[in-house]
């Protein structure tokens, strides 16, 4: 099969290393289970491109570069590689080290990755729903209950792993919600 793989908080710890950096950059702590929306604007309460910035910041001081892998993560994937072509599908607006840093992680899989648009940022380009049309890919793996919905929509499988943003998603015969990387393999 081809298994698409988003990377925020799928791969890579973002939203905890993303608060860890507003944190000390504002001196204001969010905890984890308190981010409800990936709309990082409602969540610090500033504009959107104030968010960008702090995101560019946070990959030109390396600390993007450096952000932990979700559990499970790396090992679960270098297991469906085996045996499956991965994409990894991100709709990352700031992209910088990211080819470098999947390379780190995976030096021993061939693989793909493939950007999309991104609708809380609001960039152009193509969707992941369309992409994951377009490339044929049979499952994703997501976190973003928005995202999945337009994904399942597309005829997608979806596994989306809780998160506290999407704790109240939309039912859909293409989404199956997951707890962990564990729960992936098990259902892959």
């Amino acid at each position: 099969m081809k298994i698409g793989i988003d990377l925020d908080d799928v791969v890579f710890e973002f939203t905890r290393t993303f608060l860890d950096f507003y944190s000390g950059r504002y001196g204001k702590l969010i905890k984890f289970e308190e981010v409800k929306t990936y709309y990082f604007e409602e969540i610090f309460d500033l504009p959107l491109e104030k968010v960008i910035d702090l995101i560019r910041d946070m990959v030109a001081e390396g600390v993007a570069g450096n952000m932990p892998v979700c559990d499970y993560a790396q090992e679960s994937i270098l297991n469906l590689a085996d045996n499956h072509e991965i994409i990894f599908l991100t709709s990352r607006v700031i992209r910088k080290g990211t080819l470098d840093s999947l390379k780190k992680l995976f030096p021993e899989i061939n693989f793909k990755l493939i950007y999309s648009s991104n609708s809380y940022a609001g960039t152009n380009g193509k969707t992941k729903g369309e992409i994951c049309k377009e490339e044929g890919i049979h499952v994703m793996i997501e976190d973003s209950k928005e995202y999945a919905s337009e994904i399942a929509t597309n005829g997608t499988k979806v596994l989306l792993l809780g998160k506290p943003w999407n704790e109240n998603f939309q039912s859909h015969p293409n989404i199956i919600k997951i707890n962990d990387w564990k729960e992936v393999l098990v259902k892959i």
